[in-house]
């Protein structure tokens, strides 16, 4: 079993899936799991890497599960242009995503959670793939996976809350090159935020009462800062 054993950071897993070559036909599902055993006091890694591919070559599966999410980053897998084993009827033309830890009595959390939410909703921008593109092992095999706190309706809501916002492009090597202001960002290059409801509330309450008086200079300067935040806000709904 050929397995790709490497780390990457939400960043750099974002930075991955952008130029990743899917296939010819790309994945139309992601398949949500949980590890159980090895949980996060237990997960140790490139060690726990080779470990599972030694338990899957046992089993003699030819691949495994896509992605290893844990609290040191996201591990890739098995290569995810190609079909891995992990979730029997679900496993053609999906992306197996394995989150480490044992969540029968408790959601994810931490770092693990980040990670988690992040490359899932990478993903689905990515792939253009809905809600309903989002499946649990569960719905495979007779199995409580991906653990009986995690339910459909708590992944969503969470999904809901996290919007799509500007990054500003990473440094370049050249340290002659000046790092790109926000004023000159790449619509491209997007990072994974929250935005809390009462942001969106109070640039409406403020668009709506029209609270910007201008009587001077410093006025127009922060009207202009406003507006812009406003289109901010809203263009990533």
């Amino acid at each position: 079993m050929d397995i790709i054993n490497k780390r990457l950071s939400l960043n750099e897993f974002r930075h991955y899936i952008k130029d990743y070559d899917f296939g010819p036909v790309s994945p139309n599902k992601l398949v949500i799991h949980h590890t159980y055993k090895p949980n996060q006091s237990t997960w140790s890694g490139e060690r726990t890497m080779l470990g599972l591919k030694r338990h899957y070559e046992g089993k003699g599966w030819p691949a495994g599960p896509h992605l290893f999410i844990a609290e040191d980053g996201i591990w890739l897998f098995s290569p995810m242009q190609k079909d891995g084993v992990h979730a029997r009827s679900l496993n053609r033309g999906s992306i197996g995503i394995e989150v480490v830890g044992d969540y029968t009595n408790q959601v994810w959390s931490g770092t693990t959670k980040a990670n988690a939410f992040g490359a899932i909703k990478s993903l689905m921008v990515h792939l253009r793939l809905s809600d309903s593109d989002i499946y649990f092992h569960k719905e495979s095999s007779p199995t409580s996976c991906p653990g009986n706190a995690i339910t459909k309706e708590w992944l969503f809501a969470e999904l809901d809350s996290i919007r799509l916002g500007p990054r500003i492009p990473r440094p370049t090597d050249t340290p002659s090159i000046p790092v790109p202001s926000p004023a000159y960002l790449d619509d491209e290059e997007m990072v994974l935020i929250e935005v809390p409801d009462w942001t969106r509330e109070a640039v409406d309450f403020v668009a709506t009462h029209k609270l910007f008086k201008i009587k001077e200079a410093e006025d127009v300067r922060d009207a202009v800062k406003f507006y812009r935040f406003y289109k901010l806000i809203r263009q990533y709904e």
